[in-house]
């Protein structure tokens, strides 16, 4: 179920966005970086896709040569949390511009599966290496409050730097075939790096955004899946 309300949230999230012009199109990757956060479900998801195409000793190469990349010091609801409560706290500087080791003649190898840290990237002109994307303050705020309830729903497991959570994963037997083609150390280091999703503490969502961010919030809360309301599944009932 968890799966299908990933799924779920992300069509919902593309819907929301449809009606924007965005200069992004196939071909286009200089948000490609490794600076991409992902929660457990989400790596798995990527997992299952590498073992169905074949793809295991090709992951197990790039997790290997990618070791370069600085994990996050605090997952989003960690952040929010302290936000709210009134601590001042420094998240740190985790940003590797870097071009991702999944994209090949820019484009991406697991796109199907791509996890939010990467779909919520669109500029709404071309963007270069002096060109940083242009995205409004509402999608800002929007898709923020996702990663947030994303993590919520993965809380108490793997979150952090893509490239440490795939790695991190292999000991779920059905990714035997990835973790067989990568050196232990790896896997070790890579457990070393992440953190553990946590629940949602409230969302950082500015006052001056609300109009336009609640009625994602509430689509997606009143939306049924299995028969039962995402909000209800969010909330544990």
């Amino acid at each position: 179920m968890k799966r299908q309300l990933v799924l779920t949230i992300y069509d919902i999230f593309d819907r929301w966005n449809s009606g924007r012009a965005v200069a992004c199109h196939r071909g286009c990757s200089c948000c490609c970086t490794q600076n991409v956060s992902i929660t457990a479900l989400e790596g798995e998801s990527i997992l299952r896709f590498i073992v169905a195409e074949g793809m295991s000793s090709w992951l197990a190469g790039k997790l290997a040569s990618s070791r370069s990349h600085q994990p996050p010091k605090m997952t989003t609801n960690g952040f929010a949390a302290a936000c709210l409560a009134g601590r001042e706290v420094d998240p740190g500087d985790h940003y590797n511009l870097s071009s991702c080791p999944f994209l090949e003649n820019n484009l991406c190898r697991i796109y199907p599966v791509r996890p939010f840290g990467c779909r919520l990237f669109v500029s709404a002109k071309t963007c270069s290496a002096h060109q940083p994307a242009q995205i409004s303050d509402d999608y800002f705020e929007a898709a923020t409050a996702v990663t947030q309830l994303l993590e919520h729903l993965g809380q108490r497991e793997y979150w952090g730097n893509m490239l440490d959570v795939l790695p991190a994963l292999l000991d779920i037997s059905e990714f035997k075939e990835v973790a067989d083609n990568l050196d232990s150390t790896v896997i070790i280091q890579a457990r070393l790096q992440t953190l553990t999703a946590h629940p949602l503490p409230g969302f950082l969502l500015g006052e001056e955004y609300r109009e336009q961010v609640l009625p994602l919030l509430q689509t997606i809360f009143d939306t049924e899946v299995d028969g039962r309301r995402v909000e209800d599944i969010l909330n544990g009932n």
